[in-house]
C-alpha cells in the first residue's frame, strides 16, 4: 500500500507541475477517444476487409459445369469500405478492352457485350461491377464506401473447344451506392481538430509572459534574418538552388509533352509537381543545413551566448527565435525559387491543381523549418565546428541521397527482386517505400503535396492514410524543435 500511495502522490505532484499544459493533454486524450469511436464506427457499419471476402470465394469445376460462390447468400447487400487500387478509368469495359465470350478468373465472370460502359472496380482486392462509367467520378487510391449486392447469373464460354456453363455469384452496385469515406470522416476530423485547438488555446492562455516571449522570438528571428540573408554563403547557395529549381521546373514541364513510351515521360502536371518537390528538397535541404551549422558555434566563440542567457529570455525562446530566423533566411529565397520554377513548369507544360500549388509552397516552408530544427540539434550538441559540418552533411546525404538505397536494401532483404523490370510497381515494394518515407522529412513533404493535389484527404498511399501524412507533417517540426530546446537547456546547465 505504501508503494502505491507513493506512486499516486508522485503522479499527482507531476500532474500539478504540468498545470500549464493540462488543457492540451486533456484534449489529446479526448481526441484519442474520438479516434477510437471513429474506428469503431467504420468497423461496425461497414466491411473493412473486402479482400478477405473475395479471397474466400469458391470456384468449383465439375466437368463442363463450373460454379463460383461466396459465403454470403445471393441477394445479400453489404457495405464495403476500401481503397480503389486501380484507376476506374482503366477499368471501364469498352470494345477494345476485352474479348466477348472469354472467361476471366481474376474478375470471376464471362465477358459479354452487356458489360459495355460498365466499370469493374477494384476495392481493396474486391471486384465489384458498377452499372456505369466511373472514369471521371472516382480516382485511384481514394478510400470509398460502396453498397454492393450479391447476384447470380448463368453464362457459357468456350474452354479449349468445350462449352462450359458457368453459374456464378458476383457483386454489383449502382453509382449512387458509392461515396467517398471523407463524407463521414470529415465530421470526426472536425471534432478532433476543434478539441485539439481548444486545448492548445487554453494551455497557451496559462503561459506566463507569452506575448513578451513571442516578441522576443520575433526580435531574435529578425536579427538572424538580417545577418543571414545578406551573407556571401547564402547568396551563393540562393543563386545555385534558384537556377537549379528553375531548370528542373522547365524540364518537368517539357517532359509532359514528350513520348509516352519514354522512361522520362511525365504523365500530368500534378505528377510533375510532386517530382519538383523532390528537387526542391534536394537543394534547399543543403542550404538549410549550410545556414544552420554555425548557429550556436559562432555564439560560443564570440561569447555572446552568455550575454543572451543573462537576459530575461526563456531557453525555448532562444531556440525558437533562431530556428524561425534561419528558416526565413532560406525560406524567402526558396519561395522565390519555387514560384519561378512553377512559372517555367506551367509555361512548358500544364497547370497543376490550385491546392497542389499552395501545398507545394507552404509545405516547402514547413520542410525548411523542420530541417533547420534538425540541424540545430547537431549544432547545439557538437563540440566543434567541424563536427557540426560533418553531422549536417551526413544528414543531407542520408535524407537526400542514401535513403532510396536503404529502401532498395530493405526490400531486397525482405525478398523483393529489385533487379526485375518494373519492380517499383510491386505493391510490396511500394508499401515499404511509403512506410520508410514517413521517417524522412523530404518524403513527407512530397507525400503531403501529392495528397493535397487530390479532392479529398481520404487517400491511401500504400497503407499510409492521408490524415497520417498531415500528422507527420506537423509532428516532424514539433519533435525536432522540442529536441533542440531540450538539448540547449541541457547544454546551458552543463
Amino acid at each position: 500500500m505504501k508503494i502505491k500511495d507513493n506512486y499516486l502522490l508522485k503522479s499527482n505532484s507531476e500532474w500539478k507541475n504540468k498545470k500549464t499544459w493540462q488543457p492540451l493533454m486533456i484534449s489529446i486524450v479526448l481526441v484519442l477517444c474520438v479516434a477510437i469511436v471513429h474506428k469503431t464506427y467504420w468497423v461496425t457499419t461497414t466491411e473493412t476487409n473486402p479482400e478477405d471476402i473475395w479471397a474466400n470465394k469458391q470456384l468449383t469445376k465439375d466437368g463442363n459445369n463450373w460454379t463460383i460462390t461466396f459465403q454470403e447468400n445471393a441477394g445479400d447487400s453489404v457495405t464495403f469500405k476500401g481503397v480503389l487500387r486501380t484507376a476506374p478509368k482503366f477499368e471501364v469495359f469498352r470494345n477494345d478492352t476485352f474479348v466477348p465470350g472469354k472467361f476471366s478468373e481474376g474478375e470471376a465472370l464471362v465477358y459479354s457485350e452487356d458489360l459495355y460502359g460498365k466499370t469493374m472496380l477494384n476495392v481493396s482486392g474486391m471486384r465489384i461491377l458498377v452499372n456505369d462509367d466511373l472514369s471521371k467520378k472516382f480516382f485511384v487510391s481514394e478510400i470509398v464506401t460502396i453498397k454492393a449486392t450479391l447476384v447470380n447469373n448463368i453464362s457459357t464460354f468456350d474452354n479449349n473447344g468445350e462449352i462450359v456453363t458457368l453459374e456464378r455469384e458476383g457483386w454489383i452496385a449502382e453509382t449512387d451506392d458509392i461515396n467517398l469515406a471523407s463524407s463521414k470522416d470529415n465530421y470526426f476530423f472536425s471534432v478532433e481538430l476543434l478539441l485539439l485547438s481548444a486545448g492548445l488555446y487554453f494551455s497557451l492562455k496559462q503561459v506566463k509572459g507569452l506575448r513578451e516571449q513571442a516578441g522576443l522570438v520575433w526580435h531574435l528571428a529578425k536579427f538572424e534574418l538580417r545577418q543571414g540573408i545578406t551573407s556571401p554563403r547564402m547568396i551563393v547557395l540562393g543563386v545555385i538552388f534558384t537556377l537549379f529549381i528553375i531548370g528542373m521546373g522547365w524540364l518537368l514541364g517539357d517532359l509532359q509533352n514528350g513520348d509516352p513510351e519514354s522512361a522520362f515521360f511525365v504523365q500530368n502536371a500534378n505528377g510533375a509537381l510532386q517530382q519538383l518537390c523532390f528537387f526542391v528538397f534536394f537543394v534547399v535541404s543543403l542550404a538549410a543545413i549550410g545556414v544552420s551549422v554555425a548557429a550556436f558555434q559562432k555564439e560560443r566563440q564570440a561569447n555572446t551566448i552568455n550575454i543572451l542567457l543573462a537576459k530575461p529570455i526563456n531557453r525555448e525562446t532562444i531556440v525558437i527565435g533562431k530556428a524561425l530566423g534561419l528558416s526565413l533566411v532560406v525560406g524567402i529565397p526558396a519561395l522565390v525559387a519555387q514560384i519561378l520554377g512553377l512559372i517555367f513548369m506551367i509555361n512548358a507544360g500544364d497547370t497543376p491543381s490550385f491546392s497542389g500549388i499552395i501545398a507545394f509552397l507552404i509545405c516547402g516552408q514547413i520542410m525548411i523549418f523542420t530541417l533547420v530544427c534538425f540541424q540545430l540539434c547537431f549544432a547545439i550538441s557538437a563540440r566543434s565546428g567541424t563536427d557540426v559540418v560533418m553531422y549536417g552533411l551526413g544528414m543531407w546525404l542520408l535524407f537526400a541521397v542514401v535513403w532510396n538505397l536503404l529502401i532498395y536494401a530493405l526490400s531486397f532483404a525482405l525478398g523483393i527482386d529489385v533487379t526485375a523490370d518494373d519492380f517499383e510497381n510491386d505493391p510490396k515494394f511500394q508499401t515499404i517505400a511509403s512506410h520508410m518515407g514517413m521517417l524522412n522529412p523530404g518524403y513527407v513533404y512530397q507525400f503531403a503535396v501529392g495528397l493535397l493535389t487530390h479532392r479529398t484527404l481520404a487517400i491511401d498511399l500504400e497503407g499510409i492514410p492521408g490524415w497520417l501524412i498531415l500528422l507527420a507533417l506537423v509532428l516532424w517540426p514539433i519533435t525536432c524543435l522540442r529536441t533542440a530546446a531540450k538539448l540547449f537547456k541541457k547544454e546551458v546547465k552543463g
